[in-house]
């Protein structure tokens, strides 16, 4: 197998303590979702390229395959058999596959959302070999592995200011 870029590498790691189901393809990473979804991690130049996948496909091929299928499937059982119970099943069948893609979508923005977070708030956007940004050197920039103490925030004393009023 392929290395992989050091940056990458260190993601992998961060995500496999999270938990995440992370899978080495060569130069880039792969998480795996439920429902047959995947966000694939590659990472070239000091940037990080997320692509969205549902099965083999992309996401926007495998809602357009879902949203075809179940068209056909659909014109073809009105067709065929006309407005019957069977027409009916396939038809509902077609908006259950649509919501079953909806889920997908809301899995894989998820991650990339979840993704992002993390990378930046690791400062492992930008590349080791190019500066760190403004006020923070090289040293200061903490790594994916690193974590700032969690804080609480306990919510009766901050409601307790909109009581006194």
């Amino acid at each position: 197998m392929d290395s992989l870029d050091p940056d990458l590498d260190l993601l992998r790691d961060e995500l496999e303590r999270l938990d995440y189901v992370v899978v080495h393809h060569g130069e880039h990473i792969c998480v795996r979702l439920p429902l047959l979804s995947s966000v694939v991690i590659r990472h070239s130049e000091g940037r990080y390229r997320f692509v969205p996948q549902f099965g083999p496909l992309r996401r926007s091929g495998g809602l357009l395959f879902t949203s075809g299928v179940s068209t056909v499937a659909v014109a073809g059982a009105s067709l065929a058999f006309g407005a019957v119970p069977l027409t009916l099943v396939v038809a509902f069948l077609g908006v259950v596959a649509l919501a079953h893609d909806a889920c997908r979508f809301i899995l894989t923005e998820g991650c990339l959302t979840r993704l992002q977070q993390l990378i930046a708030s690791s400062g492992a956007l930008t590349s080791r070999s190019k500066a760190p940004p403004p006020g923070l050197s090289a040293t200061q920039r903490p790594v994916l592995s690193e974590r700032s103490p969690a804080t609480v925030l306990d919510q009766r004393v901050a409601d307790e200011s909109s009581v006194l009023r």
